[in-house]
């Protein structure tokens, strides 16, 4: 009897050996389907249970049962279910991804472009101009918004509107947000630039008009102990442009002249200055004290005198006077900072300055 027992006894240690030794794989098949299965190992316990187990990316994960096919189904379950979940996180990155330039405001874009480019392809006075109508004009309307929210019917609307009240600031509202859209295109935040769809009629700008002699008396007389009535008449007087006032005008009473910067220039010209004579009206108005005020400031109060007019236009009404006092054409172009049309005048024309003096004695009016 006891040699019966020792004999199962052995058989059984043999059997259990046996177990221990014994391989147990995926097969292919299950590994082409699934083939993260080579992250998983299998093996069989002392209990004889198949235990298949998971440990990677922090999970620990053990599947067992006495049949090897329950034991690959309870794996295979939570595996696909793991491979969801993987696919899903894969696309919530995808999507917040997206969202990075699905989300960005215009303002994002715009102040980077205005702050971080254009400031320097213009001249400091011109950005100023250009800011002003980005700030009451573009932000307030687009600012808040997605970038790729902004769509060309909404941009034809709105462009539409402000257009029919004021074309001209139109135009440079336009030519803003064309510069920001093209730079969101090359900047890989937009696909195409929606400013491309829509249309605008151009607007046809209209020349200054010089004062009539009467409309200037009268204007001289209103602005009379007005803050800025030098700043005014130092203009109507030297013909200079209003960018070019507040740059400053440098007066030699020995040289009896006036030195002014160049306002038509672009960033990447040197500084140009005119050399003009003192006039004998800006010569009677020389002591007095500008105002110190910004253009905005200037150009609001002149407003309040003649609405129909632009500042602007007391410039027109110096060369108007100038030709109207029987001065030489071409000296009256360069006084004013303009350039001469023929090319003999561009390149061959100068006039000295003994006879720029003679001629600014014949501006009496």
């Amino acid at each position: 009897m006891n040699n019966e027992l020792e004999l199962i006894k052995g058989l059984i240690e043999r059997l259990e050996n046996s177990c221990k030794k014994k391989v147990v794989k995926f097969t292919k098949k299950e590994l082409l389907t699934m083939p993260r299965l080579k992250d998983f190992s299998i093996r069989i316990k002392n209990n004889r249970y198949y235990e298949i187990r998971f440990q990677r990316y922090g999970y620990s994960k053990s599947f067992s049962s006495k049949d090897l096919k329950t034991a690959k189904a309870k794996a295979f379950q939570w595996l696909s279910a793991f491979e969801t979940e993987i696919k899903a996180n894969i696309a919530v990155r995808q999507v917040n991804c997206n969202n990075q330039t699905s989300f960005t405001l215009f303002s994002v874009i715009a102040d980077e472009y205005m702050y971080g480019f254009k400031i320097k392809k213009v001249k400091k006075i011109t950005f100023e101009s250009y800011e002003q109508t980005y700030k009451r004009n573009i932000l307030p309307v687009y600012g808040k918004l997605p970038l790729k929210a902004i769509t060309p019917i909404l941009l034809q609307t709105n462009l539409e509107r402000l257009h029919q009240i004021k074309p001209r600031l139109c135009e440079d509202v336009k030519m803003l947000l064309n510069n920001v859209f093209d730079y969101a295109v090359n900047k890989g935040v937009l696909d195409r630039n929606p400013l491309k769809l829509v249309y605008i009629e151009k607007h046809e700008r209209v020349n200054g008009k010089a004062l009539t002699p009467e409309q200037e008396r009268q204007f001289i007389a209103d602005i009379k102990g007005n803050i800025c009535e030098y700043d005014f008449l130092r203009m109507l007087y030297c013909g200079c442009r209003p960018c070019e006032y507040l740059s400053g005008i440098l007066i030699d009473e020995k040289r009896n002249t006036l030195t002014i910067k160049n306002g038509k220039l672009k960033s990447y010209q040197k500084i140009k200055e005119r050399i003009i004579p003192i006039f004998p009206k800006f010569k009677e108005i020389m002591s007095g004290t500008p105002s110190g005020k910004s253009q905005n400031f200037i150009q609001t109060t002149f407003k309040k005198f003649l609405p129909s007019n632009k500042l602007s236009d007391l410039r027109h009404t110096f060369t108007t006077r100038v030709q109207e006092c029987g001065i030489n054409r071409d000296l009256a172009v360069i006084w004013c900072g303009r350039t001469l049309n023929d090319i003999t005048g561009k390149v061959y024309t100068h006039f000295s300055d003994e006879y720029q003096q003679a001629q600014a004695k014949m501006l009496v009016y």
